[in-house]
């Protein structure tokens, strides 16, 4: 890859800064979304319609940026935002924030930073599951029965693949 490709241009960085504004404040209000429905349909069918959200600034900026490291800033400088402003999750957003930034980044990765599709928004979607499951358990207590611990997984991997493609859409939409 061509070295001035992976430079950061003011741009880009902007750009950032622009999806951390918009999204901490989108992770502000969800958490609400998520409680509200977590109290009707219970933690599957939550983590199913919100988790997603979380997990959208990775897909929308490596699809608007396409450079490595951009699923990753585009996912930790949200949760950092998140972690001041402050929500329920406190501080523990930014390690969230990492943690399911590089997995969105290794989506990217797996490719050597050659493709931007589709496929790879929703991987990039999708892999955050594994983390945000494993912290989840750690830092909340979240623990299932093995078999439920499937579709917990699944649902959360299922909504961040949704959202995914939703965030490369709207990138397409903004870059025309």
């Amino acid at each position: 890859m061509d070295q001035a490709v992976k430079k950061y241009t003011i741009v880009d960085i902007l750009l950032l800064g622009v999806i951390a504004a918009i999204y901490s404040v989108l992770f502000y209000v969800w958490w609400d979304v998520y409680y509200l429905i977590k109290a009707i349909g219970g933690p599957i069918v939550a983590r199913l319609i919100t988790y997603g959200l979380w997990f959208m600034p990775a897909p929308l900026a490596a699809s608007l940026i396409r450079k490595p490291g951009s699923a990753l800033l585009g996912e930790f400088l949200p949760a950092l935002l998140e972690s001041i402003i402050p929500t329920p999750g406190g501080l523990t957003n930014a390690i969230y924030g990492i943690a399911q930034g590089v997995f969105s980044e290794a989506s990217y990765a797996a490719f050597i930073y050659r493709r931007y599709g589709l496929l790879q928004a929703c991987l990039a979607g999708a892999l955050p599951a594994v983390p945000a499951f494993i912290l989840d358990a750690l830092l909340f207590g979240d623990i299932y029965p093995v078999n439920e611990a499937v579709v917990v997984i699944a649902a959360i991997a299922l909504s961040g693949a949704l959202y995914g493609a939703v965030s490369y859409l709207a990138a397409k939409v903004v870059k025309g």
